[in-house]
């Protein structure tokens, strides 16, 4: 069999076909194609060891994407894509970190075509331990002829962790209140901290608050 005359015979033909087979292709893998601009989560990851995120840190990213139809439409149904905003390299203070569309996890087939930021800014501090008396708070008063004749917090000194910024300013520590109100007996209760809306971290396992009441007459 002569191949040269098979390949270059009526090769202006050939060409031809190839390019019509080309432009089919194209026209079918981008039929249904669309792109839309949506609000993804972003989430911090490899935070380095001993220290904390602090200050106002971007919640989402704006980006859009491009995809069939289809795709496009599980993903704003499904949640499906989020970004990532690496930190293994940030150090203590203010960080610049940078983010590219290969830091948007998505289905595949989807493609992000714009992020409406390249970057984002994030304060690292380090973290810092105190102990404190924990100060159980009381709500009400036990019923009439009963009386409170102890409150004891075991352990009596709690270990707090939380940014260096933070504990500076922390100056003590208490209980939510704990309701005694027509209380005729003692209580022991696993009390909630009353953490004054700052990221703090107890690092006791078990905390309790021990109440005596008893009869005034005793």
């Amino acid at each position: 069999m002569d191949f040269n005359k098979v390949l270059f015979d009526n090769w202006g033909i050939k060409l031809m076909s190839l390019a019509l087979s080309l432009t089919l292709w194209f026209y079918v893998t981008s039929k249904g194609k669309t792109e839309i601009t949506m609000t993804v989560p972003l989430e911090l990851r490899n935070i380095p060891q001993n220290v904390a995120v602090v200050g106002n840190v971007a919640g989402s990213l704006e980006v859009r994407v491009q995809g069939q139809e289809r795709a496009l439409r599980d993903i704003t149904i499904g949640k499906k894509i989020f970004g990532i905003l690496d930190l293994s390299l940030a150090r203590v203070g203010e960080n610049v970190v940078p983010i590219s569309p290969d830091d948007i996890r998505r289905p595949s087939g989807v493609t992000v075509t714009h992020i409406s930021q390249s970057e984002v800014r994030v304060k690292l501090e380090p973290l810092v331990r105190r102990t404190f008396r924990l100060k159980a708070l009381l709500h009400g008063a036990p019923a009439n002829g009963y009386r409170l004749t102890k409150i004891a917090v075991a352990p009596a000194r709690i270990t707090v962790e939380g940014p260096e910024s933070v504990m500076k300013r922390l100056e003590s520590l208490q209980t939510m209140p704990i309701d005694i109100q027509g209380a005729k007996t003692g209580m022991t209760v696993d009390p909630k901290i009353d953490y004054q809306g700052k990221a703090l971290k107890i690092i006791e396992d078990h905390i309790e608050v021990r109440i005596a009441i008893e009869r005034k007459d005793r």
